[in-house]
């Protein structure tokens, strides 16, 4: 899903390299979503940029004998042999001073790679991804700001309420499976799904729907799953009113298909 290009703000395009890093820390933030720590010297080349910026991250067979220098062209070279599987993740939390990087992971038993890896990493493996892309630039000159998304845009969603301007105002709306998976972030409403299966609940829609949303210019960020966001596009838009550039739709998943 986009929206037309020249209306994302991204902050300019940094140098793609690859990163291998070990992890430092692996913590269970709720039941279902795992926080990954990495820290190195090199990562001090990793120029944050803040909001939903992302890299990609990169799953051998365990068994793969890696080339070396482990670099991104030695990696792409030997594709026709070995791929990695690879999934998108945005950085949680960046911290130029101590060269670490949070990745949060959900968690769903070993139905996709990211997942699988998650469950079973500890400080002192390692961690390859590639990146990092552009970010997402809020508009200073909107009144409001609209987020909403599943537990998969929650990393995003929390680094751009951060980055927000503090005289402004922003209404997040979080869908999670249940309470255990809330988390102490200002700001964040959460919706429950409470036994309805990811990608098929309409708590997201519904509670956009019954908002009473600020009058003003507002900016609408939003990710997770296709469908649901479709619902919420349609209507911001058709319901709304809102400006179609004004509203700015991501898919992360689609229901139906192979997972993190």
């Amino acid at each position: 899903m986009s929206t037309h290009p020249e209306t994302r703000r991204r902050s300019r395009r940094q140098e793609t390299r690859l990163w291998r890093v070990p992890v430092v820390r692996v913590e269970r933030v709720t039941p279902r979503m795992a926080r990954v720590t990495v820290r190195h010297e090199s990562l001090a080349g990793l120029a944050g940029a803040g909001t939903d910026q992302n890299v990609m991250l990169y799953f051998f067979p365990d068994d793969t004998e890696l080339p070396e220098p482990l670099t991104l062209e030695s990696v792409r070279a030997r594709w026709s042999q070995v791929r990695p599987l690879t999934r998108t993740y945005t950085i949680r939390r960046h911290d130029p001073a101590t060269n670490e990087v949070d990745f949060d992971l959900v968690l769903h038993g070993d139905a996709g790679p990211a997942s699988a890896w998650a469950s079973r990493v500890r400080p002192g493996d390692e961690m390859i991804f590639v990146g990092p892309s552009p970010a997402y630039q809020p508009d200073p000159a909107a009144d409001w700001y609209l987020l909403a998304g599943d537990e998969t845009a929650l990393p995003a969603i929390t680094a751009i309420l951060g980055a927000l301007p503090s005289e402004k105002r922003a209404i997040a709306y979080v869908e999670v499976a249940d309470a255990a998976e809330e988390q102490p972030i200002p700001g964040v409403i959460w919706l429950h799904r409470d036994g309805v299966p990811a990608g098929e609940s309409t708590a997201l829609v519904d509670a956009v729907r019954a908002a009473e949303l600020p009058e003003g210019l507002p900016e609408v960020w939003m990710a997770g799953e296709r469908t649901s966001m479709l619902a919420v596009r349609a209507h911001l838009l058709d319901e709304r009113g809102y400006p179609r550039q004004r509203v700015r739709p991501t898919t992360y998943w689609r229901l139906g298909e192979s997972g993190n």
